[in-house]
């Protein structure tokens, strides 16, 4: 009996302690980050704002080419890996203190992270905005089936290596608006509730959209596809804009 209750006490320590790893504050993982640690976790919630504006190796650029304010700049030098995680808060890779004023005034502060190694968010959930305007992927972008349940921003956004976004879902408005991928872009089977802007992203090498379906406004608006393009099966179910779009140099259309 001694025995029995010794094992159930043991198992009820480690269950709980399982479950205690299941949460992680967002702090801890910006110390990580900060201690040049790799990150990974898995089936774990990140609970507070993730904010990776304001690391330890930021600094001010004071010439941004923007003329609107000072820009600081943090880079994340440690691959990240997130796994069947949940993002409670915030997912903060771009900010700005005048959000929602004038982004055109001169005391504006913009704070934006880069990230220098592969991040991977396979099948995450971000609960709050996703902000990544003017990031800069420098290695693989990895969000294969995550759920954005508000604002996924990536405006401005560049991404030097492939970037995979299958099987992603987009219950807010995706801003995809000016964003460059250099490598292989990846968007089949995403399905985008909400807006979708486009309008002047660059392909450099090739995307797909096989059977991606789009339920709100979406707009491809000055969208040069090149040659590797891959629109099989794409849905169009709300007002959709390919003013000045092309494949491969052909005027494009959903109704072609």
């Amino acid at each position: 009996m001694k025995t029995l209750l010794t094992s159930l006490l043991l198992t009820l320590v480690t269950l709980t302690a399982t479950f205690a790893q299941r949460t992680v504050d967002a702090r801890q993982i910006i110390d990580q980050i900060n201690q040049n640690q790799s990150v990974s976790y898995e089936n774990a919630t990140i609970t507070g704002d993730l904010d990776l504006t304001s690391l330890a190796n930021q600094r001010e650029i004071r010439d941004n080419g923007r003329g609107n304010g000072n820009e600081y700049r943090s880079t994340v030098t440690v691959p990240l890996t997130f796994r069947n995680c949940v993002f409670r808060g915030k997912f903060l890779a771009y900010r700005t203190e005048n959000e929602g004023r004038n982004l055109f005034s001169m005391n504006n502060r913009v704070y934006n992270a880069d990230f220098d190694e592969a991040v991977t968010f396979d099948n995450c959930t971000f609960d709050n905005d996703a902000a990544f305007k003017y990031s800069a992927f420098r290695q693989r972008a990895v969000f294969v089936g995550s759920k954005f349940q508000n604002e996924a921003l990536f405006k401005y956004a560049k991404f030097s290596d492939m970037a995979d976004f299958s099987g992603t879902q987009f219950r807010g408005p995706a801003d995809f608006k000016y964003t460059k991928f250099g490598e292989n872009a990846a968007f089949a089977d995403a399905r985008f509730t909400s807006s979708a802007d486009f309008k002047y992203t660059k392909f450099d090498d090739g995307v797909t959209f096989q059977n991606a379906h789009f339920t709100g406004p979406t707009d491809f608006k000055y969208v040069r596809f090149p040659r590797r393009t891959n629109l099989d099966n794409v849905a169009f179910d709300g007002p959709s804009d390919f003013k000045y779009t092309t494949v491969d140099g052909q005027r494009f259309s959903p109704r072609n």
